[in-house]
């Protein structure tokens, strides 16, 4: 017996995963949003990832806990925020980050409805998406700097946002000066030709 294709196996996964996030999840009372490079992805800036991530409520996380496993998923890991999934012998990872209720639902208002691969799915908006990379990138500039930063620089360029009026209060809301110096540094770089 041949192994099998892994990108026809993660393609696979991929619709598995689609169906729980547009069908499944709703049907159980539960809504999610598409954040992570995913999100950054719809938004403009493409890069690579390694993981789909969503954005749930976390009294929720049973629910989705029980779906993804009777879709074939086992979850290998979470913590007080956050579910890790995967399917065996599968290097996609599905990841299930929790907030509160008020959160989601101002989230919610924001998220744009769009098609992926034909399924119906909830994306987080720009604004919304930047403000959660801030907060990141302030929690942990060392670990996040590769990934949030270069995120952040690029959806703002590539989406002419401006620095003063767009990206800045974002940093006095979720981050801090230093998080503001570093993505106006980046952008500028970014911008210069």
């Amino acid at each position: 017996m041949k192994p099998a294709n892994s990108a026809v196996l993660n393609q696979g996964l991929m619709t598995t995963v689609l169906d729980v996030v547009s069908r499944q999840l709703p049907a159980a009372g539960t809504d999610c949003i598409l954040i992570g490079g995913f999100a950054v992805n719809y938004h403009g800036y493409t890069r690579n990832t390694l993981d789909v991530d969503f954005m749930i409520v976390a009294q929720q996380f049973d629910v989705v806990s029980q779906i993804m496993k009777r879709s074939g998923f086992t979850n290998i890991a979470s913590n007080n925020n956050v579910a890790f999934f995967n399917a065996p012998g599968s290097p996609l990872r599905v990841d299930f980050l929790s907030v509160d209720g008020d959160t989601m639902r101002k989230l919610l208002v924001n998220a744009i409805i769009t098609k992926v691969h034909g399924f119906q799915v909830k994306v987080l908006a720009l604004m919304d998406l930047i403000a959660m990379k801030v907060f990141s990138l302030s929690q942990d500039v060392d670990r996040r700097m590769g990934k949030d930063l270069p995120d952040i620089a690029y959806l703002s360029v590539i989406n002419n946002l401006d620095l003063e009026s767009d990206i800045r209060p974002l940093c006095n809301q979720f981050g801090t000066r230093k998080i503001y110096d570093l993505i106006q540094h980046q952008v500028e770089a970014l911008r210069t030709p």
